[in-house]
C-alpha cells in the first residue's frame, strides 16, 4: 500500500460544513486540552448533534478505509469468516491555534481505530508563509503545515506535508490512528486557525 492510500483526502459538502459550524456554535463545551497533545490556547469536545456528521459522512469513510485492507474485505465479504463491523464517533473536539501555537508529532488513541482532521478556517496562504524571511531560505518550508510521519526504528522517517490555504476550508483528512501527524505553527497573523478532529473505534466483537 503507498503511502498516500494510508489515508483519504476528500472535500465536504456544505451541508456538512453547516452541520459542524452547528455543533461549535451549539454552546459551552468541555475543556479538552489535556487529553490532547496541542500546544494551543483552545480545545474542547463537542457533541455530533443527533449522530449525523458520523451516519452522513464517517461511516462512509471509516469503511472505505478498512476494506482498503484486503484481509477485511476477504474476511467479511468473501469467506464471511467475520460479520460485518460496528464502528462508533468516540469523540469530536474543535482546535483554536493562534499564531506561534503548533501540535507536535502525536497519533490518537493508542494508535487504536480511525482519526481525522477538517480544516473549518485557515486564516493563511502556505506561499505566503513559506516566503517569511527565516522559512525561505532553509531546505525545508514548512511553516504552518499539517504533516504525516511514517516509518520508525532502523527505517527513515518518511514525512507528507500538506500545505494549506484557506481553499482548504472544508477539507477533511481521514487516516488510520496510529499514523503519527504533527502540525506547524504560522506566523504573522492575528486570525485563529480552526479544525475539527475525532476518533473512531471498532466495538468489541464485531
Amino acid at each position: 500500500m503507498g503511502a498516500t492510500e494510508l489515508w483519504i483526502d476528500t472535500r465536504l459538502t456544505k451541508e456538512a460544513m453547516d452541520h459542524l459550524w452547528d455543533d461549535i456554535n451549539e454552546g459551552k463545551q468541555r475543556d479538552a486540552r489535556k487529553q490532547l497533545a496541542g500546544n494551543i490556547s483552545k480545545s474542547e469536545f463537542i457533541p455530533d448533534k443527533d449522530n449525523w456528521f458520523y451516519e452522513n459522512v464517517l461511516k462512509q469513510l471509516t469503511e472505505k478505509l478498512y476494506f482498503r485492507e484486503w484481509n477485511n474485505y476477504y474476511n467479511v465479504h468473501v469467506a464471511k469468516s467475520a460479520p460485518p463491523p460496528i464502528f462508533k464517533l468516540y469523540e469530536l473536539w474543535v482546535n483554536y491555534q493562534k499564531q506561534h501555537e503548533f501540535n507536535p508529532p502525536h497519533n490518537h488513541s493508542g494508535g487504536m481505530g480511525y482519526s481525522f482532521v477538517v480544516f473549518m478556517k485557515i486564516p493563511t496562504h502556505w506561499k505566503e508563509q513559506h516566503a517569511l524571511p527565516f522559512c525561505a531560505n532553509s531546505g525545508a518550508q514548512y511553516a504552518s503545515d499539517f504533516q504525516f510521519l511514517m516509518g520508525q526504528g532502523n527505517v527513515e522517517v518518511l514525512t507528507m506535508e500538506i500545505s494549506l490555504s484557506p481553499e482548504d476550508e472544508g477539507r477533511i483528512l481521514f487516516f488510520p490512528s496510529w499514523l503519527i501527524h504533527q502540525v506547524f505553527p504560522f506566523y504573522e497573523c492575528e486570525e485563529e486557525r480552526i479544525t475539527m478532529s475525532g476518533n473512531i473505534y471498532l466495538l468489541p466483537g464485531s
